[in-house]
C-alpha cells in the first residue's frame, strides 16, 4: 500500500510540474505579446475608422506617383470627402503641377481607398480602388 501511495505521489508531483511549466510558458507569452503592443504605439489601431483627414492624407501618397512633375502642391483646402459603406472613401481635390518650362497645370481628381484595418497612418492599411484625374 505504501508502494502505491508513493508511486502516485510521484505522478502527480510530474503532472504538477507539467502544469507550472504550462502556465508560465502561458504568461512569458501574454508579457511578450503586452511589450510588442506598447512598444509598437498600436493603440490607433483601436481608435476605429480614420476620419477625412487621415483619408486625404492617403489619397496624397497614392497619387504623388502618378503625377510626372516633381513640383506638386494639393489644394488642402478645398478637398470633398465621402464615405462609402464597407470602409470606402472617396475624396474629391485637386492639385497643381509646375512643368520644367514653367508652366503650372491643375488637375482634378477623384479617388476612392478602401480602408482595410491597422494604422490610418501606414500605406498597407489602405488599398486604393479607383482614380481619375481630369
Amino acid at each position: 500500500m505504501e508502494n502505491n501511495y508513493l508511486k502516485d505521489k510521484q505522478v502527480k508531483k510530474k503532472s504538477a510540474l507539467k502544469g507550472v511549466w504550462l502556465l508560465v510558458i502561458f504568461g512569458i507569452v501574454v508579457v511578450v505579446i503586452l511589450v510588442k503592443i506598447a512598444n509598437s504605439n498600436s493603440m490607433s489601431v483601436f481608435s476605429g475608422l480614420p476620419d477625412s483627414d487621415a483619408a486625404y492624407a492617403m489619397a496624397k501618397l497614392y497619387i504623388r506617383p502618378t503625377v510626372r512633375s516633381t513640383d506638386v502642391s494639393f489644394h488642402d483646402d478645398s478637398y470633398k470627402f465621402a464615405k462609402k459603406s464597407d470602409s470606402v472613401y472617396v475624396i474629391k481635390s485637386s492639385y497643381s503641377a509646375r512643368q520644367t518650362d514653367g508652366e503650372s497645370t491643375t488637375t482634378q481628381f477623384t479617388i476612392s481607398l478602401k480602408y482595410m484595418g491597422g494604422s490610418a497612418t501606414k500605406e498597407e492599411s489602405w488599398k486604393m480602388l479607383d482614380l481619375n484625374q481630369e
